[in-house]
């Protein structure tokens, strides 16, 4: 104990004497291991933590499923039905999100609210923080608040519970206040006891269901114990449902889906960086075991063991592996604020990215694995010094090169290593660039949208809301500075959709189950004009279609030219499955836009008159000369005056919509680019390293290659060809790995092929230039000293 400790003292007294040392090497593992925390601190934040649930592993979402579509919500019939009879699982619970109007203790505003069967959150094994759960016998009055709820809009008052709300226009009375880390539906702010009205209960509801498996019963034997459920169910009398599947998913499966791809492709990438940035270091103190192997052999001819010289060595990595783990937390921490800033909610949870114990663990081991992949080498390389060898060596003799084919396959390590994510971050950025190309087929630029929901109990009549609505187009195009406004049902890349089969005259009605599915999207008169949509024949929808006048359509080009390829389509007639029987007249054909993401293909789309098809939830549209920011309280103001009732708007640019569908594409590009820099100013060093001190160790050489008439030119071609031959056997032995990245990256792409030639051109050419400057600048520097001072230089 007493020698590790005086090995530790030696240790600080070195890296104090040699601070500037100390410090390039502290900084190189505080970036590395920075990033690598935060990421991985992430990846085990979402991807392996166990869900807050009890007994996790047995929880799963159900599904029902055609062969057209995996997966489909479960009818309340199907459900009640798996209850009674099928034995695989321990209870079965349902639930449906939609938004609703809270009010009361406060400006009203729209929420996202879940309606869930009773037995829900006693199934997960979730208690409220506040007040009880719901019951069997529990009206639909109850409300549960998220804690986020319960902190943003009452300050996390304790008093809460029992306070009355409206919801709705309904009086709700709050019944409890859920835990903070309860994030089973992650935008769900409130929830409600799902009691069926019977309109819903005739209509039909179409409900998420999760259930808990059984001990010992798999997701596959729940499976198929529900099919043949299935089947048995449709040949009894009094089931109305079609046959269909049944899809289980595993609830954590479900809930890392949408981002385990993209994060573990962070994390190998990120594991690359601190492979480049360990290589770096461990030339570094490569460099200085060799100046340092008189000193070694001195202790050896005294005496000291291998063993001993290769503890002091690893000390001396080991503390400074664990004051740049020290430092790369501090940047962890910055670095999982920057993944919250940057993430969007569904790519990862952001409340999960904090400083807690497990990642200080990941920072620790980081830094002990560290200190062994860079200190191992040097310490084993130097212990075998030879004391009579290393005591007779001399600068520019056989000392000179000693230990530096080691250095030379850490330089090509690195540069193999920087090459794949410099390839990930350039298809990235490609991908960007023909994305931000995509013709939109719209104009964002100028347009504000306003979300509007209606409260369902107040506006149930299409009268009072066609009179609304039309008093709100009325007073916003009189405003001053707006060109135009319309209202729609959806905008493009606002992400919601309404879906419907089409019939043309003549086919019979089960022609629509082998068709796709067409987009359908109510609109007013002066949206087409609004988002500057080009009409390409016939004429838009206009104030007079409305209700009682003949019914019409307007559908875009991809409509038209599938439904009726070589022909108008102006005049011809459709029916949507949504209107009933009823065919509908298209009148006119407007372009196709980028309406659910710019990588998709437009689909059909069909625009419905809103006179004719009335919904409690619309989106004005305002072309105006004020941004979105001047504009929202002066658009509130207007709506506030034909409705004092409505729930506070969210205001947005059509223009941050766009920017929001490239959220994914827009992270991953962004992280790529900022490990792939780092990682290619890490590579940089380290050859620099290499050849400054390659070139330090020849400078006896070299003077005497001067003396014998070489010229300076030369001799910066002798080191510049060394440095470029090391990158290019790095990049020979990178672009395997870098073929993996660019394949894994194939789903993200867009516009570019994985193995696209600009790329893997211009990154080799990049990495050739880093190369060329790090071996010029060392080259360049030596070739300045007098030849009779070079020829002077020895130990």
């Amino acid at each position: 104990m007493s020698q590790l400790l005086q090995d530790v003292r030696l240790s600080l007294r070195r890296m104090r004497r040699e601070a500037a040392f100390t410090l390039v090497i502290i900084t190189t593992l505080a970036l590395a291991i920075g990033a690598t925390t935060a990421v991985f601190s992430a990846v085990y934040q979402v991807l392996l933590r166990p869900l807050p649930y009890r007994a996790p592993e047995q929880l799963v979402t159900l599904y029902q499923s055609t062969p057209q579509r995996e997966r489909l919500g479960v009818s309340l019939q199907s459900l009640q039905a798996w209850r009674e009879r099928a034995f695989a699982f321990q209870g079965l619970e349902g639930l449906s999100i939609r938004d609703i109007t809270l009010a009361g203790d406060g400006e009203s505003e729209r929420v996202r609210a879940g309606r869930a069967t009773a037995g829900l959150f006693s199934l997960l094994g979730v208690r409220p923080l506040l007040g009880q759960d719901f019951h069997a016998d529990m009206n639909a009055n109850g409300l549960l608040l998220s804690h986020a709820l319960w902190q943003r809009r009452f300050g996390g008052r304790p008093d809460v519970v029992g306070q009355a709300l409206m919801v709705d226009d309904q009086l709700h009375t709050v019944v409890g206040v859920l835990p903070a880390g309860f994030r089973f539906a992650p935008d769900v702010e409130a929830w409600k006891p799902l009691v069926l009205s019977a309109e819903e209960s005739a209509g039909g509801v179409w409900l998420r269901v999760v259930g808990r498996l059984r001990e010992g019963v798999s997701a596959e034997q729940a499976r198929t114990e529900l099919t043949a459920l299935g089947a048995a169910l449709v040949r009894e009398p009094g089931f109305t449902e079609e046959p269909a599947g049944v899809r289980l998913v595993p609830l954590h499966t479900q809930v890392v889906e949408g981002s385990q791809e993209r994060l573990w492709l962070l994390a190998g990438v990120v594991a690359l960086v601190l492979l480049v940035a360990c290589a770096n270091v461990a030339n570094l103190l490569l460099a200085r075991a060799s100046a340092r192997e008189r000193e070694v052999s001195v202790r050896a001819a005294l005496g000291a063991g291998r063993g001993r010289l290769v503890r002091q060595f690893l000390v001396e990595s080991g503390m400074l592996a664990l004051v740049g783990g020290a430092a790369g937390l501090v940047l962890a921490m910055w670095g999982m604020d920057l993944l919250r800033a940057l993430m969007p909610p569904q790519f990862v949870d952001a409340e999960a990215l904090r400083l807690q114990p497990n990642v200080l663990g990941i920072a620790l081991v980081l830094s002990v694995v560290t200190s062994l992949l860079f200190g191992l080498v040097p310490a084993l390389r130097v212990s075998r010094a030879d004391a009579r060898g290393a005591l007779g060596g001399l600068r520019g003799g056989a000392g000179a090169t000693r230990g530096e084919g080691g250095r030379v396959v850490l330089v090509v390590a690195q540069v193999a290593l920087a090459l794949i994510p410099l390839v990930g971050a350039g298809l990235m950025l490609r991908t960007l660039h023909a994305l931000s190309a995509v013709p939109l087929g719209f104009n964002p630029q100028g347009v504000t949208v306003v979300d509007l929901s209606l409260p369902s109990a107040r506006y149930r009549d299409e009268a009072v809301q066609r009179a609304l609505f039309s008093s709100v187009l009325e007073r916003v195009r009189a405003l001053p500075g707006v060109t135009s406004a319309g209202m729609a049902s959806t905008v493009p890349l606002w992400g919601r959709n309404g879906l419907a089969p089409v019939l043309l005259p003549g086919e019979p009605a089960s022609q629509a189950d082998s068709r796709e599915l067409v987009h359908f999207r109510t609109t007013s008169d002066g949206y087409f004009n609004t988002l500057g949509i080009p009409l390409k024949e016939g004429r838009a929808i206009e104030a007079w279609d409305g209700a009682g006048t003949a019914p019409v359509v307007v559908v875009n080009e991809t409509f038209a030219r599938r439904y009726f390829p070589g022909r108008s389509a102006v005049g011809q007639r459709v029916q949507l499955v949504l209107d009933g029987e009823s065919f509908r007249e298209i009148v006119g054909v407007v372009g196709d836009v980028q309406h659910n993401s710019l990588d998709a293909p437009p689909a059909s789309e069909a625009f419905v008159p809103m006179g004719q098809l009335w919904g409690l939830h619309m989106l004005l549209t305002v072309r105006a000369s004020q941004d979105a920011a001047a504009l929202a309280p002066v658009l509130r103001e207007q709506l506030r005056a034909v409705a004092p009732e409505l729930p506070r708007a969210p205001v947005r640019s059509l223009e941050s919509v766009v920017d929001a569908s490239l959220g994914h594409t827009k992270v991953l590009g962004s992280l790529l680019v900022a490990l792939a820099v780092l990682g290619l100013v890490l590579a940089g060093v380290g050859l620099y390293g290499v050849l400054s001190y390659s070139v330090s160790q020849r400078t006896r050489e070299l003077g005497i290659r001067m003396a014998l008439g070489a010229t300076g030119q030369h001799l910066v071609w002798r080191v510049v060809g060394q440095g470029l031959r090391m990158a290019v056997a790095g990049v020979v032995l990178g672009i395997g790995g870098a073929a993996v990245l660019a394949r894994s990256l194939s789903s993200v792409l867009y516009g570019v092929s994985a193995f696209d030639v600009v790329t893997f051109a211009a990154v080799p050419a990049l990495l050739a230039a880093v190369a060329l400057l790090a071996s010029w600048l060392p080259a360049r520097r030596v070739t300045r000293v007098p030849p009779h001072e070079a020829l002077r230089s020895d130990d």
